[in-house]
């Protein structure tokens, strides 16, 4: 071989391998997510799976909300989700407020079962209710992983589903584990599921963050936000985007981030759509059973709309009264399945009756008229004399929830889920029988 050849193999080499060498000595690399809400996790897992070609060493983290949201979600209580977590070998994952939507009890045997949740400040007793931090010991550095859960999760989850369970104030919290592991770590990574607007607050608050990966508020961060040396990162919700932090290993450890987004053309991932098969063929016979056809596509707010005046007609109420957040999706033109009203209320929550003052549904629906992404209807002039009835969910009529006026007056159960309430309603009111050749 002669010298010239020699030279551009030479050449070819270091052009091969000396990228894959900065990224193992140079880089730290943490792939993320939050909110997935029970959406199928096979296209983001095809995504990951590519990053991890190009990153052998990096982390892959949510940051809470892995459950409910989807028809599969509720009826197999979050199992779909936590096989597929397992499957594509998540490092760490925040707790949500709706991971208790099926009590903490699913929780906790998922925690049995090896699901690395982290929640510091979740207590139960003298104790953290899950592992409070992780630290990763990676080549080039080590990682704190420190999950924070939403202190007003008792304001968004049934009281039974947290009960025993306190929510300190993660600022305080952070700060003392910080203090705690000092000299334990080099770097400190929060998976935040309290909200954009309080990530800002918690990084002016607590100095020595590296990057907040948060969840909760479903923002969709296409570049990070920066206080001081702190990023801040979140992908919006159900598995739209993945998330990419990369960790420079020089002095300071400068920080960036994007987010890759996840197509419809993305293929599924074999194994984790396994998954997914297995649980659409364990549902399919209830799941798929055609209610009815809709003439035309119904957006997510105009089903909320249906929601009270289906509360209202099965209840024969004076006025009904509806979450925003309890409505999930809108219906499309075509045929309308179980499936797709499990889409719009994957909650399970139960229609309840009560039994309210005139003051105090006046006080009720001032509250409504201030909340203006929930649904409520009932009479434009209120008697102070007499008493109303309000149809609603028993989410609602909590002490601990946005309505906890509603607790002032007799809850009657009136014995059927809301989302089976909807259902009827749509079939008689809403839905056609037959479709309509010109509609579809």
């Amino acid at each position: 071989m002669n010298r010239k050849n020699l030279t551009w193999l030479i050449l070819v080499v270091i052009v091969l391998f000396l990228p894959l060498s900065v990224f193992a000595q140079g880089e730290l690399v943490i792939l993320h997510t939050n909110d997935l809400h029970g959406q199928s996790l096979a296209r983001l897992a095809t995504i990951v799976e590519e990053q991890r070609a190009l990153h052998p060493h990096a982390l892959l983290v949510d940051a809470g909300d892995l459950f409910s949201g989807t028809a599969v979600s509720s009826i197999f209580q979050g199992q779909a989700e936590q096989e597929a977590v397992l499957a594509m070998g998540y490092d760490a994952l925040a707790i949500g407020n709706h991971d208790f939507d099926f009590g903490k009890a699913v929780v906790q045997k998922s925690l049995d079962r090896g699901l690395p949740w982290l929640s510091a400040n979740i207590w139960q007793g003298e104790q953290t209710f899950a592992p409070p931090f992780a630290i990763m010991s990676l080549k080039e550095a080590r990682v704190l992983l420190v999950g924070l859960t939403s202190v007003a999760t008792p304001k968004m989850a049934f009281a039974s589903n947290i009960a025993g369970l306190h929510f300190a104030d993660p600022v305080t919290t952070l700060r003392n584990i910080l203090q705690e592991q000092e000299g334990n770590y080099d770097l400190c990574v929060v998976l935040s599921h309290l909200g954009y607007g309080e990530d800002l607050l918690l990084a002016q608050k607590v100095p020595g963050i590296k990057a907040i990966i948060g969840g909760h508020s479903h923002t969709v961060l296409a570049s990070p936000v920066r206080i001081r040396d702190t990023i801040i990162v979140q992908t919006g919700s159900s598995a739209q985007y993945l998330g990419k932090v990369i960790i420079g290993m020089e002095e300071g450890y400068p920080a960036t981030a994007e987010l890759l987004r996840i197509e419809q053309d993305t293929p599924l991932h074999p194994s984790i759509a396994q998954i997914d098969q297995h649980y659409a063929a364990l549902m399919a016979n209830e799941m798929g059973q055609v209610l009815g056809y809709a003439s035309r596509d119904y957006v997510k707010r105009g089903m909320g709309h249906f929601m009270v005046e289906a509360l209202l007609s099965y209840s024969d109420a004076d006025a009904a009264l509806y979450n925003g957040g309890g409505v999930r999706a809108g219906l499309q033109a075509g045929p309308i399945t179980r499936e797709d009203i499990f889409a719009v209320e994957p909650f399970d929550n139960q229609a309840v009756l009560v039994t309210l003052s005139g003051p105090d549904l006046a006080e009720l629906k001032k509250i409504a008229s201030s909340r203006s992404g929930d649904f409520f209807t009932g009479p434009r002039i209120i008697d102070l004399d007499r008493t109303y009835t309000v149809a609603t969910s028993d989410f609602l009529a909590n002490e601990t929830a946005s309505y906890s006026i509603l607790t002032r007056g007799e809850i009657t159960y009136l014995g059927q889920p809301v989302r089976q309430i909807l259902e009827i309603y749509l079939q008689e009111r809403v839905l056609d029988v037959q479709p309509k050749a010109s509609s579809f």
